[in-house]
């Protein structure tokens, strides 16, 4: 099992980010991970932007692996991110792994000047994209046409450091499972599905036809070292609740407690985690406390 951590990023302090990083690293978890947003949820929240962001952290930690959950391909030519890949994954000694998702947010699109569009046409742009971004990782140079996609002898160069940079694709829709399923390495599953994961995992799966793709999920952790530090945890959960019902998804309670839901979710295929920890001033002690159970189930 792997256990990462999603950074604080909603947030005006760069401190946070860069502090979050360093501790996630400190406790033995396994990658860090920001979003890719242009804005808050309300107009007024503070957001770092995701690709400067990661860049930046990549030179602060050393181990962990890197990534955004997801990033957002309205935002960016594919060409254009193939290369930013390409470089970051020297940047940190081959440790990106790439996330990619069809966008959702029509605020920020709107506000920032680019097209949404329905969510047919996301989908359609998003499969062209992957499939393009992933040629172009593959080393050749690439001619490619489709929805919102047109690429003509494109080539990465330098390539990225690994042999294939990981990608991971966040998603609930059929269209995006199946080509999920055909190209990426991950499947995300997004907090509101975790109660039927199995059935999106099962159309991710038919669609890779035999070739392994990883499932993690991403989910609220509300774990303590001792039992005063988990339920300090949980009551500072409230800003979670937008993934779900904490106390049923959530890796919950103390760290030996939480340790049977990691059984449970690795019995339903479960190959990773992705967590939201609660932003309090307790933060580095929860992000302590999660270290210590990605320890505690070394040998699950």
């Amino acid at each position: 099992m792997e256990f990462g951590l999603i950074l604080s990023q909603f947030t005006d302090r760069w401190d946070h980010v860069i502090g979050d990083a360093r501790r996630a690293e400190a406790a033995g978890l396994d990658s860090v991970w920001l979003v890719d947003h242009l804005l808050g949820i309300s107009a007024d929240t503070p957001v770092f932007e995701g690709w400067t962001a990661l860049a930046a952290v990549a030179g602060a930690v050393d181990r962990v692996r890197l990534g955004h959950l997801v990033t957002c391909v309205g935002f960016r030519n594919p060409g254009l991110l193939a290369k930013m890949a390409a470089t970051l994954d020297h940047a940190s000694a081959g440790r990106l792994e790439l996330g990619l998702g069809a966008g959702w947010y029509q605020a920020e699109y709107e506000a920032f000047g680019f097209t949404y569009g329905t969510a047919g046409d996301r989908r359609r742009h998003f499969t062209a994209y992957i499939e393009a971004v992933a040629a172009m990782l593959g080393g050749d140079r690439v001619d490619y046409e489709g929805p919102g996609v047109s690429l003509r002898r494109a080539i990465v160069n330098p390539g990225p450091v690994q042999p294939r940079i990981p990608i991971v694709v966040g998603a609930g829709r059929r269209m995006m499972l199946e080509v999920t399923g055909r190209v990426a390495d991950t499947w995300n599953c997004p907090a509101g599905l975790i109660p039927t994961l199995e059935a999106p995992q099962a159309v991710v799966h038919a669609a890779a036809a035999g070739r392994p793709v990883r499932t993690t999920i991403q989910v609220p952790v509300v774990v303590g070292r001792t039992r005063e530090e988990a339920d300090a945890a949980l009551a500072a959960s409230g800003p979670l609740a937008w993934m779900g019902d904490v106390a049923a998804i959530g890796l919950r309670g103390t760290v030996e407690e939480a340790v049977e839901k990691v059984a449970g979710y690795r019995d339903r295929g479960v190959d990773g985690f992705i967590a939201q920890l609660p932003g309090t001033r307790r933060r580095p002690d929860f992000i302590a406390a999660y270290g210590e159970l990605a320890a505690a189930c070394l040998d699950l």
